[in-house]
């Protein structure tokens, strides 16, 4: 993000609700409170097109995509709420996020549209934000920083995989997923998303593995 984006979101924080005393508790991480309300709104907005990206697929007969869309927002929203718990451990408000308007395409287009912005996590917006904030050192931000860019590694891995034979074999390869797809799985601390529960701790995060939850298929 912009240094000038960035200096008005700062902006909106100082004046955004906070107390006195608020202000005073959270003033040494202005920076990690700016871009944690960015995060957060950014996954939760990734979370409600992940959810209406599979209800379509799901209309448009690809029960496969469809679920591993259910399962890339289980991530997205676990992100989002990793976030918005250190913004109140630092005294900030966390108000309710509107679900924001975008467009519902074809699976296929859809597909296209979500690699674009896992690419875009995963190479431009959270390497800057985790550069912006390490300097701070709020250690839970910088980790759900770091648990939310290697998550978006993963769905960005998975839908390239998707996308390699598309569009000329789409359909072909869509119904080879439906066929082949297991069960998801998803870390409830840090959002990792996998066919199997790794055994004894979650690979990204380090938590036991007792912490994953398993997402069932949309129905």
């Amino acid at each position: 993000m912009k240094r000038r984006a960035l200096l008005l979101e700062m902006g909106a924080v100082c004046v955004g609700g906070l107390t006195l005393s608020h202000w005073a508790h959270a003033q040494g991480f202005a920076i990690t409170v700016a871009s944690m309300r960015i995060a957060q709104e950014t996954e939760m907005g990734v979370y409600y097109r992940y959810t209406e990206f599979s209800r379509r697929a799901l209309q448009e007969g690809y029960k496969g995509i469809a679920y591993l869309f259910v399962a890339f927002g289980s991530a997205e929203f676990i992100h989002a709420g990793n976030f918005g718990r250190i913004l109140a451990r630092l005294n900030v408000e966390v108000a309710p996020i509107a679900k924001p308007d975008f467009k519902i395409g074809s699976t296929r287009d859809n597909l296209i549209v979500a690699a674009e912005g896992e690419a875009h996590s995963v190479d431009d917006f959270y390497p800057k934000l985790l550069e912006r904030i390490t300097p701070e050192g709020h250690a839970d931000a910088i980790d759900a920083t770091r648990f939310a860019w290697e998550t978006e590694k993963q769905h960005r891995e998975k839908i390239r995989q998707i996308q390699r034979w598309s569009p000329a074999f789409f359909d072909q390869v869509a119904s080879h997923i439906d066929k082949k797809t297991g069960q998801y799985f998803v870390c409830q601390v840090c959002g990792n998303t996998v066919n199997a529960v790794p055994t004894p701790r979650c690979t990204v995060c380090r938590s036991a593995s007792s912490h994953f939850r398993h997402i069932e298929p949309p129905a």
